[in-house]
């Protein structure tokens, strides 16, 4: 038999509110009356209906972290640090994987909708303006990470252009006279019209920084491709070169590349990445990144969809945290 408030209200002889203040510990019970029913429920093994409870509430207590994909371990990182940090406050997490596409992004957000989440943490890739529109037709509260929308949205990470330009000054001081800078695929992102503000960021920073030391033009490749980069390369000498990635899973890949090619580093080409990713401790040589703290991030990242849920009308913000530059061995 499936027992329901009304059931255990009838077995006990009382109303169905007063076994729903039995139930939640609220005044206005006897607590003779109150024990008969908690007694009952034990006997009957009772289980409330927790999504209709939360409908009444008008909270569920989750929240949804809509993410590019986990193959880079920065973003297993980071929704393990949101996923911390939001159960710390009685939350739990539904996680969608867009893998990239605008589609499944959509998908995603509405199935989030569906399940009545109270907000959502948001890495887009979708089309701004339109998707803009979208999201604040919702009225549940979004932040954004990586990817900024609009100003509609509070965005939470680091000056991404700040940090890659950094990253170029501190590679010329270690005087390297050529900077590869490896993209993920930007052009053909652009041309399916994606979102691509933070990608677009760190270029941007890595052109400023050889402005800034008039040091030669971009060299820009997009994507991990083993005969490119080994040409660049190639086209570089007999400048001391080194190859700044736009994350640590491809600097990672072109140093897998110079071990297959023979080619040493530091000592005949220096790679950078971006994240510091935990893994990289365990690789060789140690490669030098930009390190954003990832529990801080996801941290500030529930904080701040936390501040909105209780307060939908405050002001959306931009949070931005510290940065610095590891030494590591590769350059």
């Amino acid at each position: 038999m499936k027992y329901t408030l009304e059931t255990i209200a009838e077995m006990c002889g009382v109303s169905v509110g007063t076994v729903d203040r039995a139930i939640n510990n609220r005044p206005g019970i006897k607590e003779q009356t109150k024990q008969k029913i908690l007694k009952t429920i034990e006997e009957v093994d009772y289980k409330p209906n927790k999504i209709a409870q939360s409908l009444a509430m008008g909270r569920t207590n989750t929240i949804g972290i809509v993410c590019f994909d986990l193959k880079n371990n920065y973003f297993a990182e980071l929704v393990n640090a949101i996923e911390k940090a939001a159960k710390e406050k009685g939350y739990f997490i539904n996680l969608i994987l867009t893998h990239g596409n605008a589609e499944m992004e959509k998908q995603g957000i509405m199935y989030l909708e569906e399940r009545h989440v109270d907000g959502i943490i948001l890495f887009s890739v979708c089309e701004v303006k339109k998707h803009a529109e979208y999201l604040k037709k919702l009225k549940i509260p979004v932040v954004t990470i990586y990817n900024k929308i609009s100003d509609d949205f509070s965005l939470v990470g680091i000056d991404a252009r700040d940090a890659m330009e950094h990253a170029v000054e501190f590679i010329i001081k270690k005087e390297y006279r050529r900077i590869i800078f490896l993209n993920a695929a930007i052009t053909e992102k652009k041309q399916q019209h994606m979102n691509v503000y933070t990608l677009q960021e760190r270029q941007e920073g890595y052109i400023q920084g050889l402005e800034k030391y008039d040091l030669h033009k971009p060299i820009i490749l997009e994507g991990v491709n083993e005969e490119k980069l080994l040409k660049s390369i190639e086209e570089c000498r007999p400048h001391k070169t080194a190859v700044l990635c736009i994350n640590d899973m491809f600097a990672i890949q072109v140093l897998e590349i110079c071990k297959k090619h023979g080619i040493s580093v530091p000592g005949q080409l220096g790679i950078m990445g971006y994240d510091n990713i935990e893994m990289l401790k365990f690789i060789s040589p140690r490669l030098c990144s930009v390190e954003y703290d990832v529990d801080v991030l996801g941290e500030n990242l529930f904080e701040e969809l936390l501040d909105q849920m209780q307060s939908p009308n405050k002001k959306r913000v931009n949070r931005i945290l510290a940065y610095r530059i590891i030494q590591g061995e590769s350059i």
